[in-house]
C-alpha cells in the first residue's frame, strides 16, 4: 500500500471536487483569488489619494469621486467573492458528508475482532479525526486552499508596489514570512507527534465524561456511591489529556514569540527605508503613506498566508491520517466466494483442533479445541464464567478468526464463505445486543416494509409476548424506541428488551439459532415459555443455547459443559447426570431453586 504522503493527500482531496459531482468549485477558486486578493490591496490608496488631494489643492469632488471609485470596486469585489465563497462552502459540506458515508460503509466492513481492540479504537480515533468538524482536519482544507490562493494575488499585488520603490523591502518581508513558517511548522510536526497520545488521552478522557454525565447510569452511582471514585478518574484522565493540550500551547507560544521578534525586525528596516528616502526626497509625504500602509497591510497579508499555509498543513496532515486508515486492506474482513448455502437445511459445524487467543493478549481461551454439531443437533453450551462459552459464538459467527485450526461448516471452512452470505444463516441474540432508535417493528423487521413482514414481525412478537404491551401504546407497533431521536419513544424494560431482541432472531429465520443468555433478565416461567417457543420454531434448523440457568438443557440434544480449562463434559443431559462431575454439581444446585415451593436455604 502506498504510504500518503502530504502532497498525494492535498492531490486526493482536490480530485475528490471531481469525483463528489461539484467540479464548479474549480471555476470559483480562481475568481475569488482574484476579487478577494483585490480588497486589502485596494485600500491601501485611500490615504495616498487624500494626502495628494491636500497638498495639490485639488477638487473635493475629484477626491469623493476616486474614493467612490475605490469604494464601488472594494464593494462590488467583496460580494462577489462572498457569494462564490458562500456556494463552495456549501459543496465542501457536501464532500465531507460523501466521506462520512465511506465511513459508515468501512465500519460494516473492518473486520470485527479489530473493533474489541483498544488498541485500534485509538488508531479509529486519530483516522477519523479529520471528518469530525468543519473547524479541523478534511473541510477546512479547502477553505485553506481558497484563502491561499487569494493571498497569493495579494502578495503579488502588493510586491510590485513595494518593488517600485525598494526590491529589498519586499524581499525582507516575503524572508521574515518564510522565516515564522518554518517556526509554526516546528509546532505543527509536534501537534502530528503527539496525536496519539492525545487520541488515546481523549478517548479515556470521554469515556468517564460520559459515565458521569449519562443518566443511564445514575441508579448505579448511586446506590454503589460510585461519585466520589469516577470523579476522581474522570479528573485524573482529564489531567492527562490536559497535560498533553498544555505541551502543544507551551511549543506554539516559544515559536509565536520568535515570529513576533521577526515581524519587530522586518517593520524596523523597512520603515527605516522609507523614512531615509522622504529625507532624501526621493518620495512624497503621500507616498511615505502609501508604503508604510502597504507595508502593514502587506505583513498582515502575509502572516495571514503563513497562518494559513501551517493550518492547511495541519489539516491535510489529519486528513492524510484519515486516508491512510481508509487505505489500510489489513483492518477489512477477509471473504470468501461461496455464495451458494442452503438456508432452509441445518448445517453441521466443526471445530478442529482450534485454539483462540484475543489479540494483544497472553491467555489461551481455547486449547486444541475439537467438537461437532450435528446437522439440526439442539446443544446446550453451559459452564463457569470466562470459560469461553460466548468466544465459542463469536467463533461460529465469523466475528473472530481461529488463531490456531479451522472450524468448518457442512465441512467447508467458513473463510471460504461469502461473508455477507454465511450472516443470513444465523439467527443469533447476543449477550450485548442493541435495540435501535427506530419504530419497534423496525426493530424486529428491520427496512423490509412489504405487508407480509409486517405481520410476520407482529407474529414473532407474539410468540416471545410483547404483543399485549406493544398494542397498548397508542402508536402500537409503530412506537419509536428510545428517546434520543423522538421525545415520545418508548424505553422498555430489560426483560422487554430481551423478548424483543429474541423476536428479531426468530424474524431473521436463519438455519443456526445461537441464543447467548438471552434470558437473563426474565424470570424462570418467562424464560421457559421462550424456550418453549425457541423449540417449537428450531426443527429442522442447528441450535446452540449458551446460559448460566439449566432451563434450557432439559430439551437439547448434546450438552457441553465448560469450566476455565476448557471443555470437561460432552454427552446428553441423562449422560452427564450419571457421570456425577460438574455439570452433574451445576444442575443439582440450580435445580433446587425450581422446585417447586422448595426453599433453597432448607435443602442445603
Amino acid at each position: 500500500m502506498k504510504k500518503n504522503t502530504f502532497f498525494r493527500t492535498l492531490g486526493r482531496q482536490i480530485r475528490l471536487i471531481k469525483t463528489s459531482k461539484v467540479s464548479t468549485i474549480y471555476f470559483y477558486w480562481p475568481m475569488i483569488a482574484v476579487f478577494g486578493g483585490c480588497i486589502p490591496v485596494i485600500g491601501v490608496f485611500y490615504s495616498k489619494l487624500i494626502i495628494d488631494s491636500i497638498y495639490q489643492s485639488k477638487a473635493q469632488n475629484d477626491l469623493i469621486l476616486l474614493i467612490g471609485i475605490l469604494t464601488g470596486v472594494s464593494i462590488l469585489c467583496y460580494i462577489i467573492s462572498s457569494i462564490l465563497r458562500g456556494l463552495t462552502n456549501t459543496n465542501y459540506f457536501r464532500i465531507r458528508q460523501k466521506e462520512f458515508h465511506k465511513v459508515i460503509k468501512l465500519y460494516d466492513e473492518i473486520d470485527y475482532e479489530k473493533i474489541e481492540n483498544p488498541h485500534f479504537q485509538d488508531e479509529v480515533n486519530v483516522g477519523f479525526e479529520a471528518l469530525q468538524g468543519d473547524g479541523w482536519g478534511f473541510e477546512p482544507v479547502y477553505t485553506n486552499l481558497e484563502n491561499i490562493f487569494k493571498s497569493i494575488i495579494s502578495i503579488i499585488l502588493f510586491s510590485v508596489i513595494l518593488s517600485m520603490f525598494n526590491v529589498w523591502i519586499a524581499l525582507l518581508c516575503l524572508c521574515s514570512t518564510l522565516v515564522t513558517a518554518l517556526a509554526n511548522q516546528g509546532v505543527t510536526s509536534y501537534i502530528n507527534k503527539r496525536k496519539k497520545d492525545k487520541a488515546h488521552a481523549s478517548r479515556q478522557d470521554y469515556y468517564f465524561y460520559m459515565t458521569c454525565s449519562d443518566f443511564s447510569y445514575g441508579k448505579d452511582i448511586r446506590v454503589f456511591g460510585l461519585k466520589d471514585y469516577l470523579m476522581k478518574k474522570y479528573k485524573d484522565k482529564s489531567l492527562s489529556y490536559i497535560k498533553i493540550m498544555a505541551a502543544i500551547a507551551n511549543k506554539r507560544f516559544l515559536y509565536s514569540l520568535f515570529g513576533l521578534l521577526m515581524l519587530l525586525l522586518e517593520d524596523g528596516l523597512s520603515y527605516y527605508f522609507i523614512i531615509q528616502a522622504y529625507f532624501d526626497k526621493v518620495i512624497t509625504i503621500a507616498d511615505v503613506s502609501l508604503y508604510i500602509t502597504t507595508i502593514v497591510a502587506f505583513t498582515t497579508v502575509l502572516r495571514s498566508f503563513a497562518s494559513e499555509v501551517t493550518t492547511c498543513i495541519t489539516n491535510v496532515k489529519m486528513t492524510e491520517s484519515y486516508f491512510d486508515f481508509l487505505d489500510n486492506q489489513d483492518i477489512y474482513r477477509t471473504t470468501g466466494e461461496i455464495t451458494d448455502v442452503q438456508l432452509d437445511q441445518a448445517p453441521k459445524i466443526e471445530f478442529r483442533n482450534v485454539w483462540f487467543k484475543y489479540p494483544d493478549t497472553e491467555k489461551w481461551i481455547l486449547k486444541e479445541f475439537n467438537f461437532t454439531i450435528a446437522p439440526g443437533e439442539k446443544l446446550a453450551i453451559v459452564g463457569e464464567n470466562g470459560a469461553g462459552k460466548t468466544t465459542i459464538v463469536k467463533l461460529i459467527c465469523g466475528l473472530f478468526k481461529p488463531t490456531k485450526g479451522e472450524i468448518l461448516m457442512n465441512g467447508i471452512p467458513i473463510q471460504q464463505y461469502d461473508k455477507e452470505t454465511y450472516y443470513k444463516m444465523f439467527s443469533t441474540v447476543f449477550q450485548d445486543f442493541d435495540i435501535f432508535a427506530c419504530t419497534i417493528m423496525e426493530n424486529v423487521i428491520g427496512t423490509d416494509q412489504s405487508e407480509d413482514a409486517y405481520q410476520y414481525g407482529k407474529e414473532c412478537l407474539r410468540r416471545v409476548g410483547l404483543s399485549e404491551y406493544i398494542e397498548s401504546l397508542p402508536l402500537s407497533y409503530d412506537t419509536p424506541m428510545l428517546k434520543v431521536i423522538d421525545e415520545n419513544g418508548v424505553d422498555m424494560s430489560g426483560g422487554q428488551r430481551q423478548k424483543l431482541a429474541i423476536a428479531r432472531a426468530l424474524y431473521k429465520n436463519g438455519n443456526v439459532v445461537i441464543l447467548d443468555e438471552p434470558t437473563s433478565a426474565l424470570d424462570a416461567l418467562a424464560e421457559a415459555e421462550i424456550y418453549q417457543s425457541f423449540d417449537d420454531l428450531v426443527t429442522n434448523k442447528t441450535a446452540i443455547y449458551i446460559s448460566h440457568r439449566l432451563s434450557s438443557t432439559k430439551f437439547c440434544d448434546k450438552i457441553a459443559f465448560f469450566d476455565s480449562t476448557g471443555l470437561k463434559e460432552y454427552g446428553t443431559h441423562d449422560e452427564l447426570l450419571k457421570a456425577k462431575q460438574g455439570y452433574y454439581h451445576m444442575f443439582t444446585v440450580q435445580g433446587k431453586y425450581y422446585q417447586e415451593g422448595g426453599n433453597a436455604n432448607e435443602e442445603a
